[in-house]
């Protein structure tokens, strides 16, 4: 499904410098790598090695310093996939913030390049008007705190991927 959008958006990917935020396997390295990203970054908290030279992983801390000392490169676009549901509730060595989410979503969009392109999964509630926290695993998302999350979003397109997760296609505003 995640392979479909990009296509869709190929212009997005294709000889771009992407992002990977959150991920414990690098499968969206792969796609994005397959679709003929130049470049790409992942952005995890826990440790991990990938060995392709088109790769390099760094954690939110280390990108955040590179970010403040103005040598962080900008990203042509950012993947994101069954991750920013999880920031802020420490299950995976982030620390604990209860708008961990939003504010993850607030610096992936300052480290975007102008008109760059967000690929965002996460879980939607059956209840649209009602935002679920399931601590510490996850936040299922409303259309109301949805708006919150992308306010500085257009959104190009949303696709329901399972029945749970909803890919959300997303362009940054200026």
């Amino acid at each position: 499904m995640l392979k479909k959008a990009l296509n869709r958006h190929l212009n997005a990917i294709k000889g771009k410098h992407v992002a990977v935020v959150g991920t414990e396997k690098p499968w969206a390295e792969a796609i994005v790598l397959n679709l003929g990203a130049e470049k790409v970054t992942t952005i995890e908290y826990r440790d991990l090695y990938i060995e392709h030279p088109r790769v390099s992983v760094v954690t939110p801390f280390q990108y955040a310093s590179m970010f403040l000392n103005q040598t962080a490169e900008s990203f042509d676009a950012v993947v994101s996939y069954s991750s920013i549901e999880h920031t802020g509730l420490g299950r995976y060595g982030d620390p604990l913030m209860p708008y961990g989410d939003m504010e993850a979503v607030a610096q992936i969009w300052c480290a975007m390049k102008p008109g760059g392109y967000l690929f965002l999964g996460v879980p939607m509630n059956g209840n649209r008007k009602k935002c679920v926290l399931q601590w510490n695993a996850h936040r299922l998302y409303s259309y109301v705190r949805m708006q919150h999350l992308t306010a500085n979003f257009k959104v190009l397109d949303e696709i329901n991927a399972d029945g749970h997760n909803t890919l959300h296609v997303l362009q940054k505003l200026e």
